[in-house]
């Protein structure tokens, strides 16, 4: 056997040890041989509990060649999905490579912190290079732009996929995990190479409702008129009283259940958009990524059945993409809209998944502030795009 994969997790409410624990666990899980070092650990957590002693804990446990992850909205793993926990899971491998890189700054030139780390990440890897997992701050405020700054460092198509660090729903500070070091305002990643093969789904289960709007005033991810009247007047349109209410929430709720939807050229699926807040002046709307001007949206509605079959969809596009390898482990980036829309059928949703993987594949994930995944359904089919209310998952193999 040439590689080697354990999750562990444990409640941070219940046990002031829980990071230990649970790196102590998926070290157990992994049954590593002895003198066999830890490639890589990814660590999803609660923001709700100490970020450094987390980190520090773990680190300290597996002394991992790699270590990036995020605080989050709610973790995830096979059994389901979790709260104030810590998730922990650690890969080895004689065949495969992996190299990380962090770039700060992300909310004053996203762009550059993008570009920083992906060039970092691109130094330690001497074989053929696969797919960039990435964690970057969700409150950063344009997600496009990050995304922008890894293409370039590492080409238009490279497949770049992750989600964006959240904290519990508060809306106020994310954390970036790198190394035995908490950063925030950063985007941190993990480049693979090697023998590996890596495939990706993702899918949301929206539909468009009404007409299509033309935008007609934007910059970046500002949207100020849709067919020449303010932005605002699109949910007044369709739900009254909303535009009043926009104009409280720093997340407006209601664009939780109607996002907005972007078509793409020669893609099936939708963008979706979430309103991060309102121009109370102008009613313009200030979205977490870019609505570009000219392009065509929509409003999009689903119900919870849709987006359970929507997770379906994802994972099998997921499996299809290591060509009939079985997967080592998958990883689930899953939108804190989906967990808030679905209630109590949020833990089923990740048995869909389980259940389409097969249950012997050990799954990890958290709940994010925004997805970053290739819209096609081939791996190297397109550019990666920033997206919303989406599940992103994603599987990895060994080539034999």
């Amino acid at each position: 056997m040439a590689s080697w994969i354990g999750i562990g997790h444990a409640s941070l409410e219940e046990n002031p040890k829980a990071a230990e624990e649970a790196a102590m666990m998926a070290l157990k899980n992994a049954q590593l041989p002895d003198g066999q070092s830890v490639n890589l650990v990814l660590l999803f957590c609660s923001s709700l509990y100490p970020q450094t002693k987390i980190v520090e804990s773990v680190y300290s446990t597996l002394y991992p060649k790699v270590l990036v992850g995020c605080s989050s909205a709610g973790e995830i793993i096979s059994s389901g999905s979790l709260k104030r926990s810590v998730v922990v899971l650690l890969f080895s491998s004689d065949k495969i490579e992996v190299s990380a890189g962090f770039g700060e700054s992300a909310h004053e030139n996203p762009r550059q912190a993008g570009q920083r780390a992906s060039f970092m990440a691109a130094q330690g890897i001497k074989k053929e290079r696969h797919a960039f997992l990435i964690f970057p701050d969700g409150l950063a405020g344009n997600g496009s732009d990050i995304l922008r700054g890894c293409q370039e460092a590492l080409g238009t198509s490279f497949p770049i996929i992750g989600g964006s660090a959240a904290d519990d729903y508060s809306f106020k500070k994310t954390f970036q995990f790198f190394q035995n070091k908490v950063l925030t305002n950063s985007v941190v990643g993990a480049l693979f190479g090697g023998e590996v093969s890596m495939g990706v789904g993702i899918r949301h289960g929206w539909s468009p409702i009404g007409k299509p709007r033309k935008v007609t005033k934007s910059y970046l991810n500002r949207v100020d008129e849709l067919d020449g009247s303010p932005a605002a007047n699109l949910y007044a349109e369709y739900f009254g009283s909303v535009a009043e209410e926009l104009k409280q929430e720093s997340l407006a709720r209601l664009t939780l259940a109607y996002p907005l939807g972007m078509s793409i050229p020669g893609e099936e699926e939708y963008l979706l958009r979430n309103v991060l807040r309102v121009d109370p002046a102008t009613g313009a709307l200030i979205y977490s990524a870019d609505i570009p001007e000219q392009s065509h949206v929509r409003l999009m509605m689903s119900s919870r059945e849709n987006i359970l079959s929507a997770a379906r969809r994802a994972t099998l596009q997921a499996l299809n993409g290591l060509n009939g390898k079985k997967p080592l482990f998958a990883l689930v980036f899953n939108s804190v809209a989906r967990k808030k829309l679905l209630r109590f059928q949020a833990k089923e949703e990740v048995q869909t998944i389980q259940q389409a993987l097969g249950e012997s594949v050990p799954l990890a994930g958290f709940y994010s502030y925004g997805e970053q995944a290739p819209l096609g359904a081939a791996m190297h089919r397109g550019q990666s795009h920033f997206h919303n209310e989406s599940v992103v998952v994603v599987t990895v193999a060994e080539n034999s």
